[in-house]
């Protein structure tokens, strides 16, 4: 198996794991992700000052805590204390931890993938998490499709940005950067009616990303 197609096995798992996640959200995606991920607890520091600042948002409800990947030092802050899936060579192709939170308007959530030099596969990244997401789907009124595609430079690595919605009212965004050591996946959904607090969540999460390995912070 070459290095793509553990690439795109990967983000179908994380795709998968997404859609686990989703839980009682998303109750028409229920489904067993296509390999057993490593589950675990994650080291966590939550931050009193953001819980303040956050008042009034989507989010405010939880306290949002600061999150530390420990392989890739990348630092980001979500709305509650995440479950975190490992994934490993052995087992999945790849390295890998994913970090997911369920708010009351949806799920988000922030994986790193240890794979250099991916930025050629970007398109194939999106394509792998929306079929990902599609294969656990009961009805064509819950598949989703990506729209508003573009390009981005995030923390100073090449990027795509998408949003993500069915025809059932779900939606959300996903972003993915393409580092020199590792791959960011940044993904949302919410159901229909909860999109714009969790857009919101979503915006604060893209704003809390820390890269040691770069410098910009901001997609351009």
């Amino acid at each position: 198996m070459n290095r793509r197609s553990h690439f795109q096995r990967l983000l179908l798992l994380a795709a998968s794991t997404t859609v686990i996640a989703g839980g009682a959200v998303f109750p028409s995606s229920a489904m067993a992700a296509t390999a057993a991920p490593h589950t675990a607890t994650v080291t966590t520091a939550a931050s009193d000052h953001d819980a303040h600042r956050q008042h009034g948002s989507p989010a405010s409800a939880k306290q949002w805590v600061e999150t530390t990947d420990a392989v890739s030092g990348i630092k980001f802050r979500l709305p509650g204390k995440p479950e975190v899936v490992h994934f490993t060579q052995a087992v999945d192709g790849m390295n890998g931890r994913l970090y997911k939170v369920r708010t009351d308007n949806g799920v988000i959530v922030f994986a790193v993938f240890d794979l250099p030099s991916a930025q050629g596969e970007l398109d194939d990244a999106l394509r792998g998490l929306v079929d990902g997401y599609n294969a656990g789907t009961q009805s064509p009124q819950h598949k989703l499709s990506s729209t508003d595609v573009h390009k981005i430079t995030a923390h100073g690595r090449p990027g795509l940005d998408a949003r993500l919605s069915a025809p059932d009212g779900a939606a959300g965004s996903a972003r993915l950067i393409a580092g020199d050591a590792h791959f960011i996946e940044i993904i949302s959904l919410s159901p229909k009616g909860k999109e714009k607090p969790m857009h919101e969540t979503y915006q604060q999460l893209l704003a809390s990303v820390r890269n040691p390995h770069t410098h910009a912070t901001r997609a351009d």
